[in-house]
């Protein structure tokens, strides 16, 4: 007769292999449970993105229209429109928010400006949010950052309304450029590219510069936030006659399309005497 331990080690095999089969089967019900509440969040969240989007699209529509009704009586807009981020950090949805005023308001060129580097380094996420927006045909948005270099930017081709967007920062377009341009002209004329010293004029230099921007019109009005004006280093050949006017609004993330209205309001009544 077996004893009782002889039994326990028989019966070791099966209890381990009960065991495992138990062990596999409670994993996979796990497993299948999880999968079944991902795919249930995932359909939740896709449902609330969808209803994000469509209400974020009725929104900018009712604020487009908002601008394009508050701008009507404005005797001049500016053609070039620089937004200085200042102290506030980028946010790349709110930012679309302003191409689409923009465009409403009849903005020719809009331009985004980050002294720190990180929005023009990040400028695609802009981008994600417009792609998703939908556009009149006669519309056209032209991303400067998407050209190829070299290439002037295309010309309007029978658009009702065209806006070209652009993204600036001190290193590749402020201070850091000017300097390049300098330092190329002076290898130029080392090398007999140009003839004379005499030929190293503003007009000359400023040639270069329109070159590199693609003869972007230099800036009408700049807003900034917070309650010092400073231009912390924006484009500083094309400034000269460009009006700064602050964003009445707390933060970059408050800002509506009243407090852009304002400001083309208050830039419409500068008197610009070009020196005189």
């Amino acid at each position: 007769m077996a004893t009782p331990g002889v039994l326990l080690r028989q019966n070791l095999p099966a209890r381990a292999v009960l065991l495992l089969v138990h062990f596999l089967y409670s994993l996979v019900e796990r497993l299948l449970q999880f999968f079944q509440r991902f795919q249930k969040r995932s359909r939740t969240e896709s449902i609330r993105q969808e209803d994000d989007d469509s209400c974020w699209e009725n929104r900018l529509r009712r604020e487009s229209a908002s601008v394009e009704y508050g701008v009507r009586g404005l005797t001049k807009v500016p053609a070039h429109l620089v937004v200085m981020l200042g102290p506030e950090e980028p946010d790349y949805r709110q930012l679309a928010r302003f191409i689409c005023w923009g465009l409403a308001a009849g903005v020719g060129h809009v331009s985004f400006y980050d002294h720190r580097g990180t929005l023009k380094r990040n400028h695609a996420r802009v981008l994600e949010h417009m792609v998703r927006l939908p556009r009149a045909d006669s519309d056209q948005i032209v991303w400067t950052a998407q050209l190829k270099p070299g290439l002037p930017i295309p010309p309007r081709n029978g658009y009702r309304r065209r806006l070209v967007v652009s993204f600036f920062s001190p290193q590749e377009d402020g201070r850091g450029q000017l300097v390049q341009t300098a330092r190329t002209m002076g290898q130029e004329l080392r090398d007999g590219r140009i003839n004379s010293p005499e030929d190293i004029t503003i007009e000359a230099v400023d040639q270069r510069q329109r070159d590199h921007f693609r003869d972007v019109p230099d800036p009408d009005l700049a807003v900034y936030y917070g309650a010092v004006c400073c231009t912390y280093g924006l484009l500083p050949w094309q400034i000269r006659l460009t009006e700064f006017v602050q964003v009445r609004a707390p933060s970059l993330r408050d800002t509506g399309p009243d407090h852009l209205v304002d400001c083309l309001f208050r830039f419409a009544k500068c008197e610009q005497r070009f020196g005189k």
